[in-house]
């Protein structure tokens, strides 16, 4: 039985999708960062609605991945947003440093199926040309056991954002993808099987992201 009815784009608003690793001896600095101001810093921003950290358990993908959901991907382009993310605090400017192999997407919602949400995640993420249908991934996906919610994002089909002074902390280019699914699962061994179905489904064979997380960190709007 499905969890609920699909819900399609224009009602799920948008998601700053990140994956990135830490310099070796950094990852204990750059999560009590993370914790103790970064994601907090970030829910003040009007229009940010929920902030989730992961840590990858298997597969091949970044050490960490960070979910903002957002009313509207145009949040991400706000003048409150640019402004945070050209001052960055000191903590910020050290904690940055360390960041490695960053891929940063201002993504859409583009089909959610499920109400809950999971202590383990199987991320699936692409920069290459496949296609994905969402409403059919999420019913692919959404009745496998264990599995409470698929979210599928699609990244916004528009110019690459202007830098920022978080940007040239950074110390290059960040990387993106394409699309992305996101499984939530009550555990590690329903996360692993579902990735394996999402990538059966897809026929992705070049992942950008390929990895089951655990969650670490989830605060929410209002405060």
């Amino acid at each position: 039985m499905k969890a609920s009815a699909t819900q399609h784009s224009g009602k799920l608003g948008g998601m700053l999708a990140i994956w990135h690793d830490v310099a070796p001896g950094q990852g204990a600095a750059v999560r009590e960062w993370y914790a103790r101001e970064h994601h907090f810093e970030r829910l003040a921003i009007p229009g940010f609605l929920e902030a989730r950290r992961f840590e990858r358990v298997s597969g091949t993908g970044a050490e960490l991945l960070g979910t903002y959901r957002v009313e509207s991907p145009d949040v991400l382009r706000s003048e409150a947003y640019r402004s945070r993310v050209d001052a960055p605090t000191p903590w910020t400017r050290d904690a940055m440093q360390h960041f490695r192999r960053m891929s940063r997407t201002v993504c859409h919602i583009a089909a959610q199926e499920g109400r809950a949400q999971g202590g383990h995640v199987a991320a699936l993420a692409s920069a290459g040309d496949e296609h994905i249908d969402p409403a059919a991934a999420c019913a692919a996906l959404a009745g496998l056991p264990g599995v409470l919610r698929v979210t599928v994002l699609e990244a916004e089909q528009q110019a690459r954002e202007a830098s920022s002074a978080e940007h040239a902390l950074r110390g290059g280019p960040d990387a993106q993808v394409r699309w992305a699914l996101l499984v939530d699962a009550e555990g590690p061994a329903c996360a692993e099987d579902a990735l394996q179905a999402a990538q059966e489904h897809t026929a992705c064979r070049q992942a950008a992201q390929f990895a089951v997380y655990r969650l670490c960190f989830a605060a929410r709007n209002p405060l």
